[in-house]
């Protein structure tokens, strides 16, 4: 089982990365890489990088059985385009670890719409993690807007 990590690279993201490497520390089949940025915890069971190279990053993102991250959009794109696990945990305004609660609005919207596993907090995560092997893909997206979309937005864009 390999679990790929990623926390985006604008802001730390200590509280899930020192989850995950707690985790890691009693899960030692499990291989854990991650994509950490630049916080102060500095994990001890767990292969980090603050930065990946794209190369490298999409590598290790195709190898990977389960993706672990923060509500960014991009990795959340990556992982429904390529059909790939994947749990969320959102960064949160009222402990400082991003400027707005917009990961939050955009956990909750993909959620709701059944697109993600949301953990709302290290537990919730924790116990994604008891079984990592059974977490799979719940949708899978492609690549581009559908063709009812655009007509949909050249209709609106030609009605203005």
């Amino acid at each position: 089982m390999k679990i790929f990590l990623v926390v985006g690279t604008l802001f730390p993201f200590d509280r899930l990365v020192k989850v995950i490497d707690q985790w890691a520390s009693g899960n030692s089949s499990t291989q854990v890489t991650g994509q950490i940025g630049y916080g102060r915890y500095k994990p001890e069971n767990i292969h980090a990088f603050p930065i990946l190279k794209a190369d490298e990053f999409n590598r290790i993102f195709s190898e990977s059985d389960l993706i672990v991250t923060h509500a960014g959009m991009g990795i959340i794109l990556k992982s429904l385009v390529d059909g790939k696990p994947i749990v969320v945990l959102p960064r949160k305004l009222e402990l400082k670890e991003v400027n707005t609660d917009h990961q939050m609005a955009t956990a909750k919207a993909l959620e709701k719409m059944n697109y993600i596993r949301v953990a709302w907090n290290s537990q919730e995560l924790l116990e994604y993690l008891k079984d990592p092997s059974e977490i799979s893909s719940i949708v899978k997206i492609g690549e581009y807007a559908s063709e009812a979309l655009i007509t949909s937005i050249k209709e609106f864009i030609n009605d203005k």
